[in-house]
């Protein structure tokens, strides 16, 4: 890509960013918005040469009909699965994004989750807040259904999806005292060395933590025949992307008791509302949401929004870093 001209003004935008902006080195324009969405963006995004973006949905539609002057589009985060590739690829167009920010974040969530659901907390919570219900059933041991749980040596932690998060992940749960398996790749033919064949680790884990990004070859992987492969006493972990997980077949699979419980921080369809969402119906058992908010941690901002600005400081000099698709622009 050559390097833009020196006397090129960028204008810069900078959607629901959960930080101030970073201080860029050469003349530009900068608009912050915040709580916005597509519709209310559009007017700004027709000026932007460069785009800042976590959560708005950047659509195919939008980046061909309503981005004249868009060169670039960096990512809040590892997954840019809300932008359209194709569109960028079409248009020219840069799209980096800003990985390994918040794998701490991401980890110590996951693990959190996993707790709070193995050991009964909010149920407990709330039967302890009400008043009535300790005083009635005396011991409460009897908010755990299928027996006691697990102590964290007696776990067995599968993860699915070995990048940064999957290791970060895996690394935490370990030193936390649980064995961990290493899934591979679904469908794979052969098995490489540390892993195990994802058949075997769903039917083995006692706890399975999906730490993949959503693409073509995640999207669904997990719907009703490999809920049936896990364990009646598993839990499962969610903090990669909604829709790797089918929610239907997850609901289905709680009800009908086929694993423990679930616990996830992502959802097919963000924000999620009760009428697109199956896990918001009512009455689902041993069930715990969060609204993706694992990653936010003060080191999460902190790297992104360097990371963010080195991004665009590179870019802006010809030598773009981090990049997924390379633009000509």
């Amino acid at each position: 890509m050559e390097q833009s001209p020196p006397t090129t003004k960028h204008h810069i935008l900078l959607l629901n960013a959960p930080f101030s902006p970073p201080t860029f080195s050469f003349p530009h324009t900068l608009t912050h918005l915040t709580n916005t969405t597509v519709d209310t963006t559009l007017p700004s995004l027709s000026t932007a040469t460069i785009a800042i973006t976590a959560a708005v949905h950047l659509s195919h539609t939008t980046i061909t009909r309503h981005c004249p002057s868009l060169r670039a589009i960096i990512c809040m985060g590892t997954g840019v699965d809300n932008i359209s590739l194709s569109a960028c690829q079409e248009r020219g167009i840069t799209l980096c994004n800003t990985p390994s920010q918040n794998i701490a974040s991401v980890s110590e969530h996951a693990l959190a989750l996993f707790m709070a659901l193995k050991r009964k907390v909010v149920p407990l919570h709330a039967a302890t807040l009400d008043g009535e219900t300790w005083a009635a059933r005396k011991l409460m041991i009897g908010a755990w259904e299928g027996g006691p749980p697990r102590t964290n040596g007696e776990e067995v932690m599968g993860v699915v999806g070995y990048g940064a998060l999957g290791k970060g992940v895996a690394e935490l749960f370990g030193r936390n005292g649980m064995e961990v398996l290493v899934a591979e790749r679904k469908g794979m033919e052969g098995v490489r060395g540390g892993r195990t064949a994802f058949e075997e680790v769903l039917r083995r884990a006692t706890v399975v933590v999906f730490c993949a990004p959503l693409d073509e070859g995640t999207r669904g992987m997990v719907g009703a025949r490999e809920l049936g492969w896990m364990r009646r006493d598993a839990l499962l972990v969610n903090v990669g992307r909604g829709g790797i997980v089918e929610e239907k077949a997850l609901v289905r699979a709680l009800r009908e008791g086929e694993i423990a419980g679930a616990a996830t921080d992502v959802f097919e369809h963000e924000p999620a509302r009760k009428e697109s969402c199956p896990l918001l119906e009512e009455g689902v058992p041993n069930l715990l949401l969060s609204p993706h908010v694992a990653w936010y941690s003060k080191t999460t901002l902190d790297g992104a929004k360097k990371m963010i600005h080195d991004n665009v400081e590179m870019y802006v000099k010809g030598t773009p870093q981090n990049v997924i698709i390379q633009g000509t622009m």
